[in-house]
């Protein structure tokens, strides 16, 4: 369903901000876009979890545990 707006008592100053404002939201919902990890095989979508400016306190996996135990000293 469109949402139609009566931009029709504007001035042309109100519409050239509006405008304006439009565009560089539209420019940044793009940018934030092309910084989310595409699609994976498995159909998931999200964040790199492993990228130092994610932000998010990691755990080792259970396969990453078991390949590193060996560096750590542990038995298999």
């Amino acid at each position: 369903m469109a949402t139609t707006f009566d931009i029709s008592d504007l001035s042309e100053q109100e519409l050239t901000t509006l405008i304006d404002e439009a565009t560089r939201l539209r420019q940044t919902r793009r940018d934030s876009r092309e910084l989310e990890r595409p699609t994976a095989v498995d159909g998931s979508k999200g964040q790199d979890v492993q990228d130092p400016d994610h932000g998010a306190i990691t755990a080792p996996t259970p396969r990453s545990v078991k390949e590193e135990a060996p560096a750590h000293g542990a038995t298999k």
